[in-house]
C-alpha cells in the first residue's frame, strides 16, 4: 500500500490525505538505432541541434516477446541535454493489433561509463481488446543509450492513479 500523506488547514485538522501514486512494471526492451537512419541540422551558429533516427528491438512484455519499431526526434538544448520524443509501435507475438506508444523526456549528460540516461512520460494507444485499459493510463520510461553502440535497454512502467480521499 502506498504512503499516505495529509494536509492541513488551520487549526492542525485533517482535511484529506493523499497517496503517492502506485506504478508497476509493464515491459522491457533491447533496442538500438538501425545504422545509417539518423540525420541531424545544427542552427543558430551550433546552439541548436535538430535529430532524427530510427530503430527497432525486443520487447518482454510481462512475459509476452515481442518487436518494437520506433522514430526518434530529439534535439539538443543549447546546455548539451537532448530531448528524445519517441514515437513508435509494439507488436506482440500471437496478438493481431499493434500498441503504439509516444514517449517524450529528457536525457541526461553522458555519465563515466559513456551512457546517456533517460526517461521520460509514456502513453499507449491500442483496439486489442485485452489492452483497451492502457488507453486511459500514463507511464513512464527509462533507459541508457550506449553512446558508442547506439543501443540501448529501457523499462516501462505503467502509473496508476489513487486519487485524494477526503478525511
Amino acid at each position: 500500500m502506498p504512503a499516505e500523506r495529509h494536509i492541513y488547514v488551520r487549526g492542525g485538522r485533517p482535511i484529506c490525505r493523499v497517496r503517492l501514486v502506485r506504478t508497476e512494471p509493464l515491459y522491457s526492451t533491447d533496442q538500438g538505432y538501425i545504422v545509417g537512419t539518423t540525420e541531424s541540422v545544427e542552427l543558430y551558429e551550433g546552439a541548436f541541434l535538430q535529430m532524427i533516427g530510427r530503430g527497432d528491438g525486443t520487447v518482454d512484455w510481462s512475459g509476452e516477446s515481442g518487436r518494437v519499431e520506433w522514430t526518434n526526434f530529439p534535439q539538443r538544448r543549447p546546455d548539451g541535454m537532448y530531448l528524445p520524443d519517441i514515437t513508435g509501435v509494439i507488436h506482440l507475438e500471437g496478438r493481431s493489433r499493434p500498441v503504439l506508444y509516444r514517449m517524450q523526456g529528457i536525457s541526461l549528460l553522458p555519465d563515466a561509463e559513456g551512457r546517456r540516461l533517460f526517461a521520460g512520460p509514456i502513453r499507449w494507444y491500442t483496439d486489442d481488446p485485452d489492452l483497451l485499459w492502457l488507453n486511459d493510463l500514463w507511464g513512464y520510461e527509462e533507459g541508457a543509450l550506449d553512446l558508442d553502440t547506439l543501443r540501448f535497454r529501457t523499462r516501462a512502467h505503467v502509473i496508476h492513479p489513487d486519487p485524494p480521499t477526503l478525511a
